[in-house]
């Protein structure tokens, strides 16, 4: 059983200036919710006990201020007799389906670090042992099921019942969209898809297959020394978490989970909108005031 996620939310979010001058972008709100509570929600109902986030050196304190306690708040609403109507919006992931209380840890990745979204799991490092195996999870972006399932539960299932030494999730993607992210090149052996490569952003018509890669990641600890002694990407000078999950491709069997949901993207303005939309769609308390304003204000 796999207990322990690492969430990483150190970037600059340069794509939502200006908001993230003073905000992560892992923190804006699908609508009442940071982006990253909908992976922590999952997490925790797919049994992990310890959540570890890395984040920014500058606004690391948003993301411990949000899954600490709020006792002044809690104190308010008691003396306005409101506390029962918003108790369960307080508290926070307190215990996961097993009555058992979540661990938050945070890690600060500082600006003069090596940067790249493989460096945050290399110093999460202290907190994960050289035994288990552990998810990975980028902190801007997630998957939304309407029918409730959990995706990360499945990827936990797969790669035990795979017995890799890794797992990449990938979503399949139309042939006009393969150009946008990295795409899988695949094996198929004893009913498991295993990865062979990524090829990053493929021209158009020459894509290996339709299975996108979306970062989100099962390791095991051969994955440090990978990290260790990775090069930077030539052109950006960044460690990326893709090119260490190729490298351990080429060495051992890391499977591909296809997921089932709609993969939302909150990394770009455009995505976070998308998200907020879908969301709020399948909530009843909005869907259909929603729809109706759509419907007015663009004439559908």
């Amino acid at each position: 059983m796999i207990k322990k996620a690492v969430i990483t939310c150190a970037g600059f979010g340069t794509r939502f200036l200006p908001i993230t001058k003073t905000i992560q972008k892992e923190m804006l709100p699908i609508l009442n919710r940071p982006i990253i509570d909908y992976i922590v929600d999952d997490c925790i109902a797919a049994g992990v006990e310890e959540i570890i986030f890395v984040v920014k050196e500058s606004e690391g304190r948003l993301v411990e201020h949000y899954y600490t306690e709020y006792r002044s708040l809690k104190q308010h609403l008691i003396k306005m007799g409101k506390y029962e109507e918003y108790k369960d919006k307080l508290s926070l992931h307190g215990q996961n389906e097993f009555g058992d209380k979540i661990k938050f840890r945070f890690i600060i990745q500082k600006l003069a670090d090596r940067y790249g979204t493989a460096i945050p799991v290399e110093l999460a490092k202290k907190y994960l042992g050289n035994e288990e195996s552990f998810l990975v999870f980028m902190g801007d972006d997630f998957i939304f099921n309407s029918d409730g399932k959990n995706e990360t539960k499945a990827m936990i299932e797969l790669f035990n019942n795979s017995k890799s030494k890794g797992l990449v999730t990938c979503v399949t993607k139309p042939e006009d969209e393969l150009h946008k992210y990295g795409i899988a090149v695949v094996k198929k052996e004893n009913g498991f898809t295993y990865l062979n490569n990524l090829v990053e952003k493929p021209e158009t018509g020459t894509a290996p297959s339709n299975l996108a890669n979306i970062s989100k990641y099962i390791f095991t600890p051969e994955i440090f020394d990978i990290i260790e002694n990775q090069q930077p990407n030539a052109d950006s000078g960044e460690y990326y978490i893709t090119d260490s999950a190729t490298i351990l491709a080429q060495k051992n069997n890391v499977c591909v989970y296809t997921a089932d949901g709609e993969y939302l993207d909150g990394g770009n303005v455009l995505g976070w909108l998308k998200a907020n939309l879908v969301v709020a769609n399948n909530n009843p308390e909005l869907k259909e005031d929603l729809r109706n304003f759509i419907k007015e204000e663009f004439k559908f």
